[in-house]
């Protein structure tokens, strides 16, 4: 994690079939007390969360798939905001993105029908709205990142407890 990244990912090979990977990494978070109450698996997904007393908006929480790569498997990470808060960026977004598009449309009638484009606006104001979203989630990870660095060490703890990484396996590739 040395520059910030939009969700920032990470994957890490494991030396064993997808099946087993995902049978000792279920068994290892089980076991593991540190994590109790704060993850969840589905298949060949899981996930670990920050402490609830911790959490904030800009809290992250760590997804986790196992993939099958030949006779081993490869584990993918992803960091992400939860749910609520990635739906409500994404709705933002998606409304700016709408406004301004309808704006730019009006303000090319606008503009075809020779009165003053005003509409243009909206394009202009719109890139801005987006800018200042997108500058809002580097300062939210810039203000979970420590909480990033501990979801990550405490998934190379469980990997190390259940035989899938050694010390030093834990690099991003």
């Amino acid at each position: 994690m040395s520059r910030p990244a939009l969700r920032p990912t990470f994957t890490l090979p494991l030396p064993c079939g997808r099946d087993e990977a995902v049978r000792r990494l279920r068994d290892a978070l089980e076991c593991a007390e540190a994590l109790r109450g704060r993850w969840r698996s589905k298949g060949r997904w899981a996930e670990i969360h920050v402490p609830a007393g911790e959490r904030r908006i800009w809290s992250p929480h760590l997804s986790i798939r196992i993939d099958a790569d030949g006779r081993r498997s490869r584990l993918f990470g992803r960091y992400t905001p939860d749910p609520e808060v990635w739906t409500g960026f994404m709705f933002v977004y998606f409304g700016v993105a709408f406004v301004s598009v309808l704006g730019g449309v009006f303000g090319y009638v606008q503009w075809a029908s020779e009165q003053p484009p005003w509409g243009l606006w909206a394009p202009a104001v719109g890139a801005g709205v987006l800018a200042g979203l997108h500058g809002a989630s580097w300062v939210g990870q810039r203000l979970g990142r420590h909480q990033m660095e501990r979801l990550r060490g405490e998934l190379e703890e469980v990997l190390k407890a259940a035989g899938l990484i050694t010390a030093g396996d834990g690099e991003e590739t």
